[in-house]
């Protein structure tokens, strides 16, 4: 296998988590290089953006939308991954229900899609962490808010881990088949001869 671009970005740090464990869980099936980038802290160059074999963009939401550097990043260089050799994961606590986890069922995922013009060869939704003591007072009152209204834990002490890491490790799986396939395409074209 050749090259893992895994580029995210986070808030408090459970996309971080979620991004590290994936990078971990694809270094034991997949043999090649597999970079985690931090979006915020990015020093990679523009060439070098959609040369991996395949990427895989991780972003969490924040108020309905995905956090700005993913989305920017998205934007400015959508038109060098090709889709076939992407996936793009939304970390929500809406993906707390088990029904919310793909394009179809979580609302933010789909227009977050729609809204790039994307097909990903994969997406999905992973539910985040909720850490009421860690958050600032706006961020406390809106997260109470929104998770009274979806039936979510309101109690201002509360911290729980919605990551599904079964999940994590079946997208691991999926992007390791995604990849071998990407690999076998690109050694198909490069052994294709010139005319």
């Amino acid at each position: 296998m050749g090259r893992i671009d895994i580029f995210f970005a986070s808030r408090d740090g459970q996309t971080r988590k979620i991004a590290t464990v994936l990078r971990d869980l694809l270094a034991e099936s997949c043999s090649g290089d597999i970079a985690l980038i931090d979006l915020e802290a990015s020093g990679l160059s523009c060439d070098e953006i959609g040369q991996a074999d395949f990427t895989i963009v991780a972003a969490p939401i924040r108020y309905g939308y995905p956090l700005a550097a993913a989305d920017r990043f998205l934007r400015a260089h959508l038109r060098n991954i090709p889709p076939d050799r992407l996936a793009i994961l939304l970390v929500c606590l809406l993906a707390r229900k088990p029904d919310r986890t793909s394009a179809q069922t979580n609302g933010y995922l789909r227009r977050w899609l729609k809204k790039l013009a994307v097909k990903p060869a994969l997406a999905a939704a992973i539910a985040g962490r909720l850490n009421y003591p860690a958050y600032r007072w706006y961020d406390l009152w809106m997260m109470r808010l929104i998770l009274l209204i979806s039936g979510g834990p309101t109690e201002r002490t509360a911290q729980v881990e919605y990551t599904d890491w079964r999940q994590v490790a079946d997208i691991a799986e999926r992007i390791g088949h995604l990849c071998e396939g990407a690999v076998q395409e690109i050694g198909k074209l490069s052994l294709t001869p010139s005319r």
